[in-house]
């Protein structure tokens, strides 16, 4: 176990000292044919060694590089675009979850709400940042309140799919034991379309990012998404860089976490490496 645990985690190794090596080298080309070929893409020593305490500028009242206040800056913007993260997409996830069983249990409620989630489900999210900054005007809360409609948008049709496709006999051998209709939906549709839920709430997770940063992208005062329309102004390609990095870490991190959380939700579902191997 101890020697496969070692081997997955040197090939992963192996693949990030690649990358690295692939964008110097990449890097370089670009450098050597282009007269601006550092600004358009600057090399991992660059990034590392200028554009990283570059971020100090962005602290108030500080005007060039510094170790100590880029750490700051990264702190705190990182705490700010984590929070609104965290409270948009539970509010969303929970309003979706919420509603999707809703609307499974019910057929009523499914047929009156249907046309309008078809309507909810195929409005572009980001051709609706114009009204939620006419309505809240860039606030925080329009922030979380834009996080959560994009998540409720998708998890809620996630949620009505993850039910649909829970075999009816398992609702109909729960009726015939004597368990009444919310008793069979509760014990016994809801476990079953777990599984399925999370995959999709995975896929949300990751993709709150993206909504995340087109509300700071375009309205926000703070946050990593500020930093980053800041950097493209003045053509700082490197922080930009290290912004998408810093995003790609915290992304990787949550997924890591949320697959921990979904691990011991769903614990009774058999794993594939719990099930026995033919040995031929």
């Amino acid at each position: 176990m101890i020697a496969d645990w070692k081997q997955k985690w040197s090939y992963r190794l192996a693949g990030i000292i690649a990358l690295v090596v692939i964008w110097y080298l990449a890097a370089l080309i670009v450098q050597r044919g282009n007269s601006r070929g550092a600004t358009i893409l600057p090399s991992p020593i660059e990034v590392f060694a200028s554009d990283i305490p570059g971020l100090a500028v962005f602290a108030e009242g500080s005007t060039k590089s510094d170790w100590g206040q880029a750490a700051i800056v990264v702190l705190q913007q990182s705490t700010i675009s984590l929070l609104r993260l965290l409270g948009g997409t539970s509010l969303g996830v929970a309003a979706g979850v919420g509603v999707g069983m809703l609307l499974g249990y019910s057929a009523i409620v499914r047929s009156l709400t249907q046309p309008v989630l078809n309507f909810v489900r195929t409005i572009p999210i980001l051709a609706l940042i114009p009204l939620f900054l006419a309505w809240f005007g860039g606030s925080e809360i329009g922030n979380i309140v834009y996080i959560a409609f994009a998540v409720f948008a998708m998890v809620v049709i996630n949620t009505i799919e993850a039910i649909r496709h829970v075999p009816p006999v398992y609702f109909q051998y729960a009726r015939t034991l004597g368990a009444d209709r919310l008793r069979a939906y509760r014990t016994v549709v809801l476990p079953a379309m777990l599984p399925e839920l999370v995959g999709g709430i995975r896929v949300v997770i990751g993709f709150s990012w993206a909504i995340l940063l087109a509300a700071e992208y375009l309205a926000s005062q703070s946050g990593l998404g500020r930093i980053l329309i800041m950097a493209e102004k003045w053509l700082y390609t490197g922080r930009m860089i290290v912004v998408i990095i810093l995003i790609i870490s915290y992304s990787l991190l949550l997924n890591w976490l949320f697959i921990m959380l979904a691990g011991y939700l769903t614990r009774w579902v058999p794993r594939i490496s719990d099930s026995p191997r033919a040995d031929g």
